[in-house]
């Protein structure tokens, strides 16, 4: 009796294809997992920017931790949508980690010129894609000052060629994000909202 034996090592192509799959689901788990934990991440540091915000602004009080290099100073509120975010002072990079930040060289939300306001778009501005002309924004100052803007229009840039003005003559708010809002690299264009100041409310008791 002839025994037939299988070629020298016929089972290394499928232990190698096992192994292939194996490694491509482990990479695809900790692609989700560190998504998640973008998400996870950026939600906790709105919940802690959030209580710094409401705290008196004196000294290291503003600042959301102890290391942070920003502090919260404005609260924007998207009315129909019914979101809220805390607006951090520009800091360089770290702060976008954590939320909208308000660009170094423009002014504060309602002051002369345009006030520009970015934000990553898988997470703090993701809704930006659904704001419509008319909507109304509300940014709220540490002091409880109240500037509600109504949205103009909403467009696509090149990052570099953004069209935004910050000594425009007037009072306006610019939000922008990066655009694709579904794409997974940074690429050159951004998207772009743009308010105009339509009431500037006191404190409430001033």
């Amino acid at each position: 009796m002839t025994t037939t034996r299988p070629p020298a090592g016929g089972d290394a192509p499928r232990r190698f294809h096992t192994l292939l799959i194996a490694l491509t689901i482990a990479g695809g788990l900790v692609l989700v997992a560190m998504g998640t934990f973008v998400h996870v991440k950026a939600a906790l540091a709105q919940v802690l920017l959030a209580a710094s915000f409401d705290r008196p602004a004196e000294g290291d009080a503003a600042r959301p931790w102890p290391w942070a290099d920003f502090h919260a100073e404005a609260r924007l509120v998207a009315r129909r949508l019914g979101t809220s975010e805390i607006v951090l002072s520009d800091a360089g990079g770290e702060s976008l980690a954590f939320g909208p930040t308000r660009l170094a060289g423009t002014p504060f939300p309602g002051e002369p010129g345009t006030a520009v306001i970015a934000a990553h778009r898988d997470t703090h501005f993701r809704w930006l894609r659904h704001l419509k002309p008319g909507d109304l924004i509300d940014v709220i100052g540490r002091d409880g000052r109240s500037r509600t803007f109504a949205v103009r229009a909403a467009r696509i840039a090149p990052a570099d060629r953004s069209g935004i003005d910050a000594h425009r003559p007037g009072r306006f708010l610019a939000l922008a994000t990066c655009y694709p809002f579904d794409a997974t690299t940074r690429g050159p264009l951004r998207y772009i909202v743009e308010a105009e100041l339509v009431e500037d409310a006191p404190a409430a008791g001033a």
